[in-house]
């Protein structure tokens, strides 16, 4: 192993990316997840069964335990993945599991994931189906040698410990652990390294220091201490430094942080197994933008301020139509004793607002700094929402009486309650059981909390999506310098930021065709509804304090110097040519589909009717007359089905496991109905378990006509899944009906000035490639924008395209490419689907006065078939909508408008590894017919 390589690189190398694409997770793990997988869930999961395949070449004594770390940012869904990984275990025979942490309240909140299937975060399916029988996870204290279920032990680092080195009743033994074989599971595993952190000098045995009990008030430095040892030695490695015999042991951490030191860093090198840190999910768009907003407010109007900032969220989403959506506001104060006084501070405010606590909003731009900086937005917000205020005639008055109901004591919650039932650490905030479970269902329809007074009681291992606004309550700074002298963030700064990487979670939600669960306006930054993506975090304008700030969220990769507000334009000369004045640009709308039979699922129902016989084999026999062709073969026996009966069903009377395995089948065709994510769409629901109910496909019935002395009971799994999959069939095709409530319509001309007129801010990140090809395109008269910033399959197309524009010159007198900034749109024919494609062509020729309008959209790999093309994957339809536009309007098919004649091409989709399909497609555009 180099010092260079990680494992997942190492593994990369080995099996090849575009084999490692092709890795299938097992059915068996997602048909038991409530959840279906994000795409870097999948992809980790394709990085560790490529690794775990036994013919996977990588050099490690034989008989060590399994050790592999993913590193994953806050927010990716670590603890789904995990569930993954238990399911994979078990398959493989292990049946102990061991999760730990080093906080309690974070032990408590897994808990509640993995075993309490009424909990709106619970990971499993409600059965968990593995080779034909029901599976159960059962919460341990010791494990039993006569379970076959899922056996998995929470527990905090403290605790462990104790376990161990102490003898109490129940309590898990050491010689016990070392007996069997368990899989680990750590969570925020970066506290696992204070002995690898060691400096050589320091010589003494972590092992005879803690072979004691950790006290109630033990520091977190003892704990730590105490960690590495306590797994790492004791359990993975069953207190033996060389394994002479196989040990089945298994230890996966996860982490968002690997710390910065250097042993710790080469000590994971070999055991990181898939990454996915904060820079590449930032980067990704699948988090919220963080705003800072500084202010000479005093701590009321700071208040107040985060709270209009939340009523114009709720009317935003109310005005979209978002469904149970329920910004939170974080009001965090420096002590416990001051977190007391804000919470009674803040009631008496809400209960006393009055129309003159908004006269701060007529001398805004004098009271908020405002940056360049694209986290530094907030004096155009607050602009925004006075304008709404005017635009939609909405008075104070309304705007507290909303404040006033959302804001009560009953929707407010303080993180140091005085139950004899809170816990938490010693002078630290206390919660209630309760209470946490409150914390961590924020985005629950039936969660009424909306505001959340602490202290940092919920900087680490806290989930939630709907935190828009974390307000700084309190005043100073507490900066410190290292050895070297070198500028330090204080704990307080610290904290914030923490508070801030959890707030920082993107609350999903659907807007026309983009992904509901990532950002959808970095393009259109001055779009309404970009305020339901963006973190605000409110403090005083202490010029140092917001220094440090800035820096610490550098340094974390939660804001990046090089992410900036760029404006794009059209280049002056082409503004002013006459192409740009008399050209027409065609486009289409979405139309409803008049063709369009049934509106609902319900309709269906009314209506249903499904019936599948299942048929005895048939059998047959015959004497054969040999040598006389005139006689014909005589039947001895002759055996069919002659009477049945019907008898109906429910989707409940078949197993689960056959159901979805069904409906896996179905769903797994490209363009399916079927699938999760269409489905989710379609019926709006959240987990398959929906599916199931009888509102949905739960309701409909099957008549299933057996033979004649055939018994339910002796149906076949075979046969059930031959019903199942032709019931699915049934369902797909008359969903087919009610899940095409649009068409696109016919092209029609318009003037390209009401697409392209307006300059467009766009939020990027500068990347040098971006840089180095923008410059070169300004000099380019075909290329008509004033910038470029695209992908790296854009970039590829660009670079291709350049080695044609000389063909085109040559041919056509005029010839222009566009970058479409998200500005323009077109809708399939077929459904009415829509997406903006990301280049558009103009070429005029020089004799006739025909201009082409041809579309081109580039596309990554990563959404690519299993042959490598387009055709059969989920964006295969854009490509099929570009061949029809080529087929309606293409060649002899002219469009006239004006005098002129135009032609609409769409070529195929652009990918760098499959661009043959494409180049030959682009190159007729100029080679002679």
């Amino acid at each position: 192993m180099t010092d260079q390589k990680y494992l997942f690189d190492l593994v990369l190398e080995n099996t090849g990316r575009r084999v490692l694409s092709k890795i299938e997770v097992p059915e068996y793990i997602t048909q038991n997840l409530r959840f279906p997988l994000w795409d870097w869930q999948k992809e980790a999961l394709q990085y560790f069964l490529a690794f775990d395949d036994p013919e996977f070449e990588y050099e490690k004594p034989l008989n060590d335990p399994s050790h592999l770390l993913f590193n994953m940012a806050t927010g990716t869904g670590k603890t789904l993945l995990m569930a993954c990984l238990m399911l994979y275990y078990y398959q493989k025979g292990h049946r102990n599991f061991l999760f730990f942490v080093n906080q309690n309240n974070i032990v408590d909140k897994t808990e509640n994931n993995f075993c309490d299937p009424n909990h709106n975060k619970y990971l499993f399916a409600e059965n968990i189906v593995l080779d034909g029988k029901t599976v159960k996870i059962k919460k341990v204290e010791t494990f039993s040698d006569n379970s076959d279920d899922i056996q998995i032990k929470f527990t905090s680092i403290h605790k462990l410990h104790n376990d161990i080195y102490t003898v109490r009743e129940n309590a898990v033994y050491l010689e016990d652990l070392q007996n069997k074989d368990i899989v680990m599971l750590a969570d925020e595993a970066h506290h696992l390294n204070a002995d690898t952190k060691k400096k050589k000098n320091e010589a003494e045995e972590l092992g005879l220091e803690f072979m004691e009990e950790l006290k109630e008030g033990a520091s977190q430095k003892d704990i730590e201490k105490s960690w590495e040892n306590t797994v790492m030695n004791k359990i993975l490695k069953k207190g033996r430094t060389i394994q002479e015999k196989k040990n089945n042991n298994v230890l996966l951490e996860f982490t968002a942080t690997v710390p910065k030191d250097e042993s710790v860093q080469e000590k994971y090198r070999e055991k990181t197994i898939f990454k996915f840190d904060l820079e590449a999910f930032l980067k990704a768009g699948y988090t919220k933008e963080i705003n800072l907003i500084s202010s000479s407010f005093d701590k009321k109007r700071r208040i107040v301020q985060a709270l209009l900032f939340h009523w114009y969220r709720h009317k935003i989403a109310l005005k979209n139509s978002i469904p149970n959506f329920k910004p939170v506001i974080l009001f965090r104060s420096k002590t416990i004793a001051e977190s007391e006084a804000d919470y009674q501070e803040f009631l008496d405010i809400i209960e006393n607002l009055t129309s003159k606590d908004f006269d701060f909003l007529l001398s805004i731009e004098e009271k908020i700094t405002e940056g360049k900086e694209i986290y530094q937005k907030g004096q155009s917000r607050i602009q925004g929402i006075v304008s709404f205020l005017e635009k939609n005639d909405i008075s104070f008055q309304e705007v507290i009486e909303f404040l006033q109901y959302n804001f009560s004591e009953k929707h407010c919650i303080i993180t140091n309650s005085k139950d004899k039932g809170a816990k938490g650490p010693r002078g630290a905030d206390k919660t209630t059981p309760e209470q946490d479970k409150l914390l961590n269902s924020l985005e629950d329809k039936n969660n009424h909390i909306r505001a959340i007074f602490t202290v940092q009681r919920l900087t680490e291992g806290w989930d939630v999506l709907n935190l828009y606004d974390i307000v700084r309550l309190y005043t100073g700074r507490d900066e410190g310098k290292e050895a070297s002298g070198k500028r330090k963030a204080g704990s307080s700064t610290t904290s914030e930021v923490q508070l801030i990487g959890r707030g920082v979670r993107y609350f999903p939600f659907a807007y026309n065709d983009h992904d509901k669960r990532k950002r959808k306006f970095d393009g259109d930054l001055e779009h309404e509804m970009r305020i339901l993506e963006e973190l605000y975090f409110h403090s005083d304008n202490d010029e140092r304090y917001i220094d440090e700030l800035k820096r610490a969220l550098k340094e974390q990769k939660l804001i990046q110097d090089n992410k900036k507000i760029k404006t794009f334009s059209l280049k002056s000369f082409f503004q002013e040519s006459d192409f740009y004045k008399e050209i027409k640009i065609f486009v289409n709308e979405k139309l409803e589909n008049p063709k369009r039979k049934k509106k609902t699922l319900e309709e269906i129902q009314a209506d249903w009717e499904f019936s599948h016989a299942i048929k005895k084999e048939r059998t047959k026999e015959e004497q054969v007359g040999i040598g006389d062709k005139d006689k014909k073969d005589k039947t001895l026996y002759k055996s069919e089905m002659q009477e049945g009966k019907t008898e109906k069903k429910y989707l409940s009377d078949f197993e689960r496991h056959l159901v979805l395995k069904a409906l896996h089948a179905h769903g797994r065709k490209a363009g399916s109905l079927l699938s999760f994510e269409r489905l989710k769409e379609e019926l709006d629901i959240q987990s398959k378990e929906e599916i199931l109910k009888k509102e949905l496909f739960g309701g409909l019935s099957l008549n299933v006509i057996l033979p004649k002395g055939e018994a339910w009971e002796n149906v076949s799994g075979g046969q059930k899944i031959s019903i199942l999959l032709a019931f699915f069939g049934q369902v797909e095709n008359e969903m087919k009906a009610f899940s095409r409530p649009h068409i696109g319509s016919e092209f029609f001309p318009e003037k390209l000035s009401t697409f392209f007129e307006e300059p467009k801010e766009k939020s990027i990140l500068e990347e040098d490639e971006n840089k180095r090809l923008e410059e070169e395109l300004l000099q380019k008269n075909w290329y008509v924008l004033n910038g470029f910033h695209g992908t790296g399959e854009e970039i590829n197309l660009i670079n291709s395209l350049k080695n044609h524009m000389g063909n085109l010159e040559e041919k056509y007198e005029e010839v222009y490419l566009l970058r479409n900034e998200e500005v323009y749109k077109i809708f399939s024919f077929e459904d009415g689907k829509g997406f903006q494609p990301d280049f558009l062509l103009f070429l005029k020729t020089k004799e006739k006065k025909l201009s082409y309008q041809i579309f081109i959209e580039p596309k990554g790999g990563q959404f690519s078939d299993n042959e490598g093309g387009f055709q059969n994957s989920k964006e295969g339809w854009k490509e099929q909508f570009l061949q029809k536009i080529s087929e309606k309007y293409g060649k002899e098919n002219i469009l006239k408008e004006e005098g002129k004649d135009y032609l609409l091409f769409g070529l195929p989709l652009y990918n760098e590894k499959q661009k043959g399909g494409f180049e030959k497609e682009f190159s007729s555009l100029y080679e002679k017919e």
